[in-house]
């Protein structure tokens, strides 16, 4: 009967996880919970079906706290032959009323912003996204992780 219900859960992860294609945070690169200006953050998802479109989606776990009502950050992509593409994303931190927009905890508050719907890659393999943040060429204190989480749409 265990071994029923185990082979149940797993068999549920599965399919609700089956979906998501990619989704990675990095946490390594905030020691000091402190993004310096000019860090890149480094993100390698393989795509393999290139017949389906995609959601990107940008994730960042903050300290509570963090003085930043959104985030500028830039994300350089690089297809698997070396083709660059860069584009800018504006990721909103708080409402107009001050107040944070993901969920917050404790300390920690967690937020996924979709920023690109229904992309399509020209290539399979292994891409790089790099992402740097552009707030006015400072360190960017109260930074615990950042995440790329690439959906099939």
């Amino acid at each position: 009967m265990k071994a029923k219900s185990l082979l149940s859960t797993l068999t549920a992860i599965l399919i609700l996880t089956g979906c998501n294609t990619y989704k990675e945070y990095d946490k390594e690169s905030f020691p000091n919970y402190t993004w310096d200006y000019g860090q890149e953050i480094v993100f390698k998802p393989v795509i393999e079906n290139i017949d389906k479109s995609y959601n990107l989606s940008l994730g960042i776990r903050h300290i509570y706290g963090l003085r930043l009502s959104n985030l500028l950050v830039t994300v350089k992509s690089i297809s698997p032959s070396g083709k660059e593409d860069t584009k800018e994303y504006d990721l909103k931190i708080m409402d107009e009323a001050g107040k944070y927009i993901g969920s917050c905890a404790g300390d920690m508050c967690d937020l996924e912003t979709l920023v690109n719907e229904s992309i399509k890659f020209d290539e399979a393999g292994e891409y790089q996204f790099i992402v740097t943040h552009n707030v006015q060429k400072n360190r960017l204190p109260g930074v615990m992780e950042f995440g790329l989480i690439i959906d099939e749409n």
